[in-house]
């Protein structure tokens, strides 16, 4: 079986750096061919546009050393004129419909953080990137040992896989003032995973 891969651009920016160009769906992996009058059609694997009108968007959040954070997120309605404060988290939403078909299909979901460029994308401010699915399970955790913790199957289908990037400026930072974050290279990425051969 071929394995195929799919992206979309995810639509965000941050420190005043501008996002440049758009995003959208890629065409679907099908085909079809006949067989003695009967149709046969392969599965689809596919990524719609990640896009923040479902409470999507950059947040803030005031930092805390533990395990969980109490503290709610705050919105920022344009991260393009928002100036980042030491002693908070930041966080990036956004939702991207995956069609995925086949009784047999598994995929790998990816935010490859190594695609950001700027300041912080090497500043010391644990820049990360996950994956989560509609019930908030997570799929991918670049801070994981194996990044990749669940396969997209078609049980996901036609349903929103939730991209987040974060990262933190620590309250003693000294080192990250002026610094940008260009997330113009960013994508959510499924590949198709090979199978298991059928008993």
């Amino acid at each position: 079986m071929m394995k195929k891969t799919t992206k979309a651009a995810l639509a965000v920016a941050a420190a005043g750096a501008v996002l440049l160009g758009g995003s959208g769906t890629l065409a679907k992996w099908t085909d079809s061919t006949t067989l003695t009058s009967a149709a046969v059609q392969s599965g689809t694997l596919d990524l719609g546009a990640c896009v923040t009108t479902s409470g999507g968007g950059w947040y803030s959040q005031v930092y805390v050393n533990a395990p969980t954070n109490p503290n709610p997120l705050v919105y920022i309605p344009d991260i393009t004129t928002y100036r980042l404060k030491p002693g908070f988290n930041y966080t990036y939403f956004c939702d991207s419909k995956v069609l995925a078909t086949g009784p047999r299909l598994r995929a790998n979901v990816t935010v490859d953080k190594t695609k950001l460029s700027g300041g912080l994308a090497t500043a010391s401010v644990d820049l990360r990137t996950y994956v989560t699915d509609q019930s908030n399970n997570l799929l991918y955790d670049s801070t994981a040992p194996t990044p990749n913790l669940i396969p997209v199957t078609s049980a996901l289908n036609n349903t929103n896989l939730t991209a987040q990037v974060l990262f933190t400026i620590y309250p003693a930072d000294t080192t990250s003032s002026g610094l940008t974050l260009n997330t113009t290279a960013l994508t959510i990425d499924v590949k198709q995973l090979g199978l298991t051969p059928a008993p």
